[in-house]
């Protein structure tokens, strides 16, 4: 958390709580496990969670009214990364993982967040548009690291677009 109380900048614990009630009209939401902690004033723990606390996050998060919660940014296996869901109407969870790639990109919760939708739109069910935007955002980190000058602030989701359209006639 930065110095001046807010996760990222404008990202305040003020925003974080109207964000949660925005989260109680939503059929899915699809924070990272340090936005979905502050939306629901738990502790983060970091990097050193568990199964357990994970599910739970995720139930609580769907208590807050979705049917669907999912955290991305999941890894229980080194050199994987991926998402954790759970579907309040089945009582059941699901996960999709990849290579967990060594560098971090910001921007990278945004091109999920938009592929998964896009997904949706094309009659995909949650989990196979979960699996999309996994393959999408990792193909776009792919494109981005090709570059011999990237930056860290964005990737080429650009570049993966072929890549997407593939994953949607699957």
């Amino acid at each position: 958390m930065a110095d001046n109380g807010c996760l990222y900048k404008g990202f305040t614990p003020e925003f974080a709580k109207a964000m949660a009630t925005v989260c109680a009209k939503a059929d899915v939401v699809v924070p990272n496990l340090t936005e979905a902690c502050f939306m629901l004033g738990e502790e983060y723990v970091g990097s050193g969670y568990s199964r357990e606390y994970i599910e739970n996050i995720l139930k609580k998060l769907a208590a807050l009214g979705p049917r669907y919660a999912v955290l991305t940014g999941m890894s229980f296996e080194e050199g994987k990364l991926g998402v954790m869901c759970y579907d309040k109407e089945k009582d059941s969870f699901f996960e999709y993982y990849n290579e967990k790639l060594p560098v971090s990109f910001h921007g990278t919760g945004d091109v999920f967040a938009s592929s998964f939708t896009g997904a949706l739109m094309n009659d995909l069910s949650v989990n196979d548009a979960l699996v999309v935007a996994v393959e999408y955002t990792l193909e776009a980190m792919r494109c981005t690291l090709r570059e011999e000058n990237y930056n860290w602030y964005g990737v080429n989701f650009e570049q993966a677009i072929p890549k997407y359209l593939e994953l949607l006639k699957k």
